[in-house]
């Protein structure tokens, strides 16, 4: 079955695209036309995002078109239905997710597809992050248990993946590395900008000896996660 040649993409919870931008130039690279949506609460994130998506619309002004909005998904409204529709690690902001997945389902265009990531509550990753989360915030987020107790009970058909792999953490290391900033932004699910040096002292120290160093200088931490797969 032959591939569509266009595809419009909603990124729901987008940040500054660390997921998204490599996806869109992968369809870019195939020669298909891509029209991208993001929305996401943080303001700086969305500028991020508007960025690379501008560079795009410079070098791709024929295969490519985005909005970026600025607004919670309970909030959003769209006439328009989407082709792939992209939660990657954001139904956990959501302040009610029983709500939320139904919406996610009416957005997705006949034939589409929405793809939603969510690691469990207990690896190495996530195990910091809901600390983290419950000492900043007073509460804890969604973790992929909740996201299949929630689909389950709306009777939509969906797919589960679990996925094993190895997180490249060596720029966290790296001070002036701002991919490595980004990086470890990422896994703690906060602005350890705002952090004191012995508060990200003791994450670096937790990420590293939970790693495995390479030979060749790399540091790899372990993880998994759970892909849902809800089509139409």
């Amino acid at each position: 079955m032959p591939l569509p040649e266009s595809y419009t993409i909603l990124s729901v919870g987008c940040g500054t695209g660390f997921f998204e931008e490599t996806f869109v130039k992968k369809l870019l690279s195939r020669n298909k036309t891509v029209h991208f949506v993001g929305i996401d609460t943080q303001k700086i994130a969305c500028i991020k995002t508007q960025e690379w998506c501008h560079k795009l619309s410079i070098s791709k002004p024929k295969n490519f078109s985005f909005t970026i909005c600025t607004v919670g998904f309970e909030k959003f409204q769209s006439c328009q239905k989407f082709d792939i529709i992209l939660l990657i690690h954001s139904l956990y902001y959501f302040s009610e997710i029983k709500t939320s997945v139904p919406k996610v389902y009416e957005l997705i265009q006949e034939g589409g597809m929405a793809i939603i990531a969510r690691a469990p509550k207990r690896n190495l990753i996530t195990e910091i992050y809901a600390q983290v989360n419950e000492q900043l915030y007073g509460k804890s987020k969604y973790f992929s248990e909740d996201v299949e107790k929630v689909l389950t009970k709306c009777n939509r058909l969906f797919r589960k993946e679990t996925i094993e792999f190895s997180v490249k953490i060596t720029e966290c290391f790296q001070k002036e590395s701002e991919f490595g900033k980004r990086l470890l932004n990422f896994l703690v699910g906060a602005n350890t900008a705002y952090f004191s040096p012995l508060q990200l002292q003791l994450f670096l120290d937790y990420f590293e000896m939970s790693s495995q160093k390479l030979e060749g200088g790399e540091i790899m931490l372990p993880h998994s996660g759970n892909l849902f797969y809800l089509e139409k």
